[in-house]
């Protein structure tokens, strides 16, 4: 008895561990992704070539990085999960509070479609009454993190990124391919191998009515079976000047870079930056979706060293990330880690500053 007790406590331990470890891997993940492709947003590949021809690093400001969007996004929807405890209209509430709060902020490149969703929401409206009619990227680069804290379990995964969806964005093809992002996640937890020979099979189920989804699915996975690179995609599918911010544009990029480094997170996010375009967005998805499956010490170290942003620093959100995962193993609420708001205000006349001083030195060579 006492040793089938051990056996069980150890297993329990475990699964706790692994549990953590991929929320963490996920939203850290993230970050880099998005501290990476940052500072190249807006731009071509063939730009990014001539501006950082070496290994990528971080260079937003003097050799570090800082976060954007993409990441911030992320944090609300761990804050949100951990207040709500999981419970989906729960977490509706709380992200529409946290939403109005981050518009409130002056978060800088804020996408149109998630600006009209918040000022909705100060206006009044509930938050599943508030999502904007755009097919954009704004559900996908938060829909990782929810793949890695629901895991296997499909019906709170896929409600889960419903709610988070349309509070900004009501278009269907917005919300499919979150739900794909979200899946895709979950998938690569285990220890198995992802084949792009079963696209279908693992994302289907949203892609049943959506011939454009059933056609973006095959192209990706064709591409990847055949060992394509990302930029090579990207030019045979007419983004030749980089991805854009529309859902399906991005989440064909985003797979097929998958298929074939799911478990290499500098490799992934390298090939989706130097794709061009969204370079922040799609390798924050990227990075999320990897992150989940290789864990904090899969990433990339020296990455992670000099991505220094604040308030939400590296070490606020593996705190998150650790409460996030207490919270999905005992499930009860929590009063989440939170961001005091006058502290991020300022932050983000900072970052605005920093941000227009990239603008400028873009128009110096080399072109």
């Amino acid at each position: 008895m006492l040793n089938q007790a051990m056996t069980s406590t150890r297993n329990n331990n475990e699964f706790r561990s692994g549990a953590s470890d991929a929320v963490t891997g996920s939203l850290l993940g993230c970050a880099l992704g998005d501290s990476i492709g940052l500072p190249f947003e807006g731009i071509s590949a063939r730009r990014i070539r001539r501006l950082n021809p070496g290994p990528l690093r971080q260079r937003l400001l003097f050799g570090y990085g800082m976060i954007s969007d993409d990441t911030e996004h992320s944090c609300i929807v761990a804050q949100a999960l951990i207040a709500s405890g999981g419970d989906a209209g729960a977490f509706g509430r709380n992200m529409a509070w946290r939403l109005r709060w981050w518009l409130a902020t002056l978060p800088a490149g804020i996408g149109l479609g998630t600006l009209r969703s918040a000022i909705k929401l100060w206006l009044g409206f509930p938050y599943h009454q508030s999502g904007a009619r755009s097919a954009g990227n704004g559900p996908m680069m938060r829909s990782a993190i929810i793949g890695a804290y629901a895991g296997g379990d499909d019906r709170l995964r896929e409600d889960l990124v419903a709610v988070s969806s349309r509070i900004t964005h009501s278009d269907a093809r917005a919300e499919r391919a979150a739900q794909v992002i979200a899946c895709a996640t979950a998938l690569a937890l285990d220890n198995e191998t992802i084949s792009p020979a079963r696209a279908e099979s693992y994302f289907g189920k949203w892609a049943r009515n959506d011939e454009a989804l059933k056609a973006l699915l095959q192209r990706a996975a064709q591409s990847a079976a055949d060992n394509q690179s990302a930029q090579q995609f990207c030019v045979d599918n007419d983004m030749r000047k980089g991805v854009s911010g529309f859902c399906y544009s991005t989440l064909a990029v985003v797979l097929q870079i998958w298929f074939r480094h799911y478990d290499d997170a500098e490799t992934a996010i390298t090939e989706a930056v130097r794709c061009g375009g969204d370079t922040d967005t799609v390798a924050a998805i990227v990075g999320g979706m990897v992150g989940a499956r290789t864990g904090r010490h899969g990433l990339p170290q020296h990455w992670l060293r000099c991505l220094n942003d604040w308030p939400r620093s590296v070490k606020w959100m593996e705190s998150l990330c650790d409460q996030l995962s207490q919270c999905r193993e005992s499930g009860v609420r929590q009063r989440p880690k939170y961001v005091f708001y006058p502290f991020a205000l300022a932050r983000n006349l900072l970052f605005i500053l920093i941000v227009l001083a990239h603008g400028f030195r873009r128009l110096a060579p080399p072109y």
